[in-house]
């Protein structure tokens, strides 16, 4: 016996709700993604080993007097919480640290700081004493780098 075939052809699952979903899920990425908050670098230099060698070799020409002031700021975790060095002298705080570093920019500028960060101090703080050299206008802020370890 012989079954009737249909008169239409099928042809398959139908596609519909397929582009439906894939619609609303690109919908759904592009609602989530427009209220993230972006996050940017933030812009300083790392003195690594490449700055140590490219300084040590001569130019040939003579370079200008650099009457600008280089400041060295040590972060370390102390027995008493968050230990701040300026210039290898102990400081009480960040309190001291920011009249310190008021004083360094009425002054001058365009002094280089250099941060000198532990790996155990937490991000917040080293990234507050960021912020406090951004906010009183220094432009040449630099994070220290420890040299490679060989294994």
């Amino acid at each position: 016996m012989k079954l009737p075939r249909s008169a239409e052809p099928d042809f398959g699952d139908p596609m519909t709700p397929m582009i439906d979903v894939v619609f609303l899920l690109l919908v759904f990425f592009i609602c989530a993604s427009a209220g993230a908050v972006s996050q940017k670098l933030l812009p300083a230099e790392l003195q690594g080993a490449s700055a140590r060698t490219a300084a040590a070799e001569p130019s040939g020409q003579e370079q200008p007097y650099n009457e600008h002031l280089t400041v060295r700021i040590r972060l370390q975790p102390g027995s008493a919480g968050l230990e701040v060095l300026l210039d290898e002298q102990p400081l009480d705080g960040l309190a001291m640290l920011q009249q310190r570093l008021s004083r360094l920019a009425a002054a001058d500028p365009e002094s280089r700081i250099v941060l000198s960060v532990h790996d155990e101090v937490p991000v917040q703080q080293f990234i507050s004493v960021y912020d406090l050299c951004q906010s009183l206008k220094f432009q040449k802020i630099s994070f220290a780098v420890a040299g490679s370890r060989q294994r």
